[in-house]
């Protein structure tokens, strides 16, 4: 096992995955930008994004596949459906969450990822966790802790479960990537996007948008969805999936960290020093692992 691990080919591999996994971070990272550029509701932002989202999967499958888009949306089988369908679900749990508890609470639960893929990755492909990732793990969820400060604690238990199931539903995309890296992602990327709309277009108010907003969509959907989801999916498949969790929570430290450098949003001293610990903790894990396999 350890030859494997050392051969260059393997190196390369794992390489890329945490490449493709920082990638989708970045992109996500982003979406506050949009975010405060919108002027919809939560509901209307979420669903419109996924439809616009589908369009974009749609038109990607059918100028790769061609005459074969049928045959890929079929090969994805269970496997694909169940990545779809917690991908949809960690999305529209995130929705609920805000909207029923505090977003200091939102975080910290969501830092809590790495060890949830690690349990899953376990109980599921005995996938052994190394030393390293759950001490950057530990160090991550203890920056998101001091980011969030003295806020976190205040939400209510139906709006911190729907965050825990943000947390499991995202855990279980890592794992289930990591288990079929064969699989197809388009497929899978357009099958998320159609569940989300569908459970959120009751709620949406789509007349509401104004011209601005349907512009900020359309490059909220590209980045989030067929960019950034599809890069997660990429890198996730290639790298453990305790590891593909805590690259992920680079998100919340590069978040407010754009909206201050753009808007000038002031994120307090305690996102800082938290910010820096969780990126502290993610480039001593990439570095570390890197020489390991190197030596």
């Amino acid at each position: 096992m350890s030859a494997i691990i050392a051969s260059p080919d393997a190196r390369s591999v794992h390489r890329l995955g945490v490449f493709l996994v920082v990638a989708s971070a970045i992109a996500w990272s982003i979406s506050g930008i949009f975010a405060r550029m919108l002027t919809v509701d939560a509901w209307t932002t979420v669903s419109l994004r996924a439809a616009i989202g589908a369009v974009y999967m749609g038109v990607g499958l059918v100028y790769v596949h061609r005459t074969g888009s049928l045959a890929a949306i079929r090969s994805i089988g269970w496997f694909g459906l169940v990545i779809a369908g917690c991908a949809s679900l960690s999305m529209l749990f995130f929705v609920g969450a805000l909207y029923h508890t505090t977003i200091a609470n939102v975080s910290v639960i969501y830092a809590t990822t790495p060890f949830l893929a690690a349990g899953l990755a376990w109980l599921i492909m005995r996938e052994r966790v190394s030393r390293r990732t759950l001490i950057a793990s530990g160090g991550a969820l203890v920056g998101v802790v001091v980011m969030v400060g003295g806020s976190f604690g205040s939400g209510h238990l139906f709006g911190d479960a729907m965050a825990l199931g943000m947390a499991a539903s995202f855990a279980i995309v890592a794992v289930v990537a990591r288990a079929r890296p064969g699989l197809e992602m388009l497929p899978v990327n357009l099958f998320c996007c159609l569940f989300t709309a569908l459970v959120g277009l009751p709620f949406a108010s789509p007349a509401t948008a104004t011209a601005q907003d349907w512009v900020v969509l359309t490059l909220f959907a590209f980045t989030s969805i067929p960019l950034a989801f599809f890069m997660f999916l990429a890198g996730a498949r290639r790298i453990p999936a305790a590891e593909s969790g805590l690259i992920s929570t680079l998100d919340v430290v590069l978040a407010p960290l754009w909206v201050y450098l753009i808007f000038a949003e002031d994120p307090g001293m305690a996102a800082i020093i938290g910010g820096a610990i969780v990126l502290l903790a993610v480039i001593w894990h990439i570095l570390g692992g890197w020489r390991l396999k190197s030596s």
